[in-house]
C-alpha cells in the first residue's frame, strides 16, 4: 500500500536533512525502502513537490537533491559545491543572481533557472589539499558567511 503523499514528502525531507551531502533520487529511494517505498515514480513525485515548494534544491551538475537550509524564501540562491567532500552551502546572494537575470534579459535570453552552482573546494578541503590547518569554522566545518 502506498504511503500518503505528505508522509512520503516528510520521509524524503527527513532523509535529505540527515544527509551530509546531496542525494540522487535513487539514493533517496534506497533509504526509503525499509519504510515500504519501492517505486521510483513515488520518490520523483515527492522530490518534484518539495522542489516546487522551495523545501529542497536540485543540483543540475550532480543530478542530486538537498534540503534547503537557506533563508532566501523564493529568492534565487548561489550554491557552493565542494568537489572533494560533496557538501553544499547556500549563499544568500539574491542581488548577484538578480543581476545575472537582468543581464540575461538585456541580451534577450530567457532564463529557466535562477540558481547558480559554483564548484570548488570548501575551507576544510582546501586546507587539507594545501597541507595547512583550516581556520576555525562553524560546527559543520564550513564557513557560512553570506553575501
Amino acid at each position: 500500500m502506498a504511503r500518503p503523499r505528505s508522509g512520503t514528502d516528510e520521509a524524503v525531507m527527513t532523509i535529505l536533512r540527515g544527509s551530509p551531502t546531496p542525494l540522487t533520487a535513487y539514493q533517496v529511494l534506497d533509504a526509503l525502502r525499509p519504510q515500504g517505498v519501492q517505486s521510483p515514480p513515488v520518490v520523483y513525485r515527492a522530490l518534484e513537490r518539495l522542489e516546487r515548494d522551495g523545501r529542497i534544491h536540485r543540483l543540475e551538475q550532480m543530478n542530486a537533491y538537498f534540503a534547503c537550509h537557506g533563508h532566501h524564501g523564493a529568492a534565487p540562491a548561489i550554491i557552493a559545491i565542494c568537489r572533494q567532500c560533496r557538501k553544499v552551502e547556500e549563499w544568500d546572494s539574491a542581488a548577484t543572481v538578480e543581476a545575472l537575470g537582468t543581464r540575461a534579459a538585456e541580451a534577450g535570453f530567457r532564463t529557466e533557472s535562477r540558481m547558480v552552482e559554483v564548484r570548488g573546494l570548501c575551507r576544510a578541503c582546501a586546507a587539507a589539499e594545501d597541507g595547512t590547518d583550516a581556520p576555525a569554522a562553524s560546527a559543520c566545518g564550513h564557513d557560512h558567511h553570506h553575501g
